[in-house]
């Protein structure tokens, strides 16, 4: 309908990506300034008035090129602008709020929280693209498009407006009040830094570039694994509803991997739960050379299953745990727009591999080329505690 190549979908997704990933951290200062309601409330208008301009990119290029301006450019633009609103207002603002709010209510049951969490975002996020096809199936794309709007508009923000509260102090209650006290507290072995830092303080930790790179690439990644499904599976002789089938049982691995994840964090080193999830991701790019395989589709589903575990966790539970709560916001922000434009990218690198090189495959060795890194600097990073040892001095 809008008549560009897959290339040029993915040029126009990665644009719009990129320029979201520039404002995405003022949306964290938002946050810590009004709170989620607001932010969330403003962000899911915004999200569904963004998918209707991209459900009707096609009759309004036509549109404004009746006024003279070539077609090629409106749909261009046009469609740039749909992808910028949708991933900053969905993927951007929603989730850097809701991701917030997990780890300001909650302390020392916050990873028992993420790991619920899990079961909906985990599931969701690998399991969408089954029945969004489905949808894309029946109806169209444009249409498709318009549903998620309307669900947006009128079940979505009524929630939102009902239940998002930014901390329990908003409340007049403190963390976890009226809960029990967990008897084992004790063996809580990391607990949140004690001394606040912001993102300033932060951008000092060689830590802080190294999870930033790690996520960053993730995100990178796993998004055009998933932007790409059905072509990476048309390369060897699968159809677009065989392709995306195995996100069923990488949703199952990824709920799994968030539970333990989770659990682990209050019992060992952030920085053992980063080489772990490093690990995954060689496993995810293993898999790229045998795709469509037995053996191929296992390591896709440990992979990316384990990989996108860990990875939504680790989005809400390191930042409190190295840096504090105080400026949550504004460091999640910051590493937001990181992980923002690890997405664009993606599928862009992806489809011009597949373009210059006949396959798929060279994402695999891109992939593991990038783990051979990111274990060097893992080796030669510290983790700095000084933020919780100094709290204690």
């Amino acid at each position: 309908a809008l008549g560009l190549s897959r290339v040029g979908i993915s040029s126009t997704y990665m644009a719009g990506t990129l320029i979201s990933s520039l404002i995405i951290p003022y949306a964290g200062v938002l946050f810590d300034r009004y709170g989620a309601r607001i932010v969330a409330a403003i962000a899911s208008v915004m999200l569904s008035l963004f998918l209707l301009l991209l459900a009707f990119a096609a009759p309004l290029s036509q549109a404004l090129s009746s006024l003279g301006l070539p077609l090629g450019i409106t749909t261009l633009a046009v469609t740039i602008l749909g992808f910028l609103g949708i991933r900053f207002f969905g993927q951007g603002v929603l989730t850097l709020v809701s991701r917030g709010m997990v780890a300001k209510w909650f302390g020392l049951r916050r990873g028992l929280a993420v790991g619920l969490m899990g079961l909906i975002t985990a599931f969701g996020f690998s399991y969408a693209p089954q029945p969004l096809q489905s949808m894309i199936n029946q109806m169209g794309w444009q249409q498709a498009l318009v549903q998620l709007a309307f669900i947006l508009a009128f079940l979505f923000l009524p929630f939102v407006l009902l239940v998002f509260r930014a901390e329990p102090a908003t409340c007049g209650i403190a963390v976890e009040q009226g809960m029990k006290q967990i008897p084992n507290a004790k063996s809580q072995k990391v607990p949140d830094a004690i001394v606040e830092k912001d993102l300033k303080q932060a951008k000092k930790d060689r830590a802080f570039y190294l999870i930033l790179a790690s996520l960053g690439f993730w995100s990178l990644f796993n998004t055009a694994f998933t932007f790409h499904i059905t072509s990476l599976y048309q390369e060897v002789g699968f159809d677009a509803d065989q392709a995306v089938r195995i996100f069923l049982p990488i949703s199952v691995v990824s709920v799994l991997a968030r539970f333990l994840g989770s659990y682990l964090t209050d019992r060992i080193g952030m920085k053992s739960i980063y080489a772990g999830f490093i690990g995954s991701l060689v496993i995810a790019s293993i898999s790229l050379f045998f795709l469509g395989s037995t053996h191929g589709d296992l390591l896709a589903i440990i992979g990316f299953g384990i990989g996108g575990g860990l990875f939504g966790m680790l989005n809400i539970l390191t930042w409190p745990k190295l840096y504090g709560r105080k400026h949550l916001g504004q460091i999640s922000g910051f590493a937001m727009s990181v992980i923002v434009a690890g997405s664009a990218i993606g599928p862009w690198i992806f489809s011009v591999i597949h373009r210059y090189f006949g396959s798929y495959k060279g994402t695999g060795i891109l992939g593991l080329i990038w783990c051979m890194l990111m274990i060097i600097m893992l080796a030669l990073t510290p983790f700095n505690l000084a933020s919780r040892e100094e709290g204690q001095a």
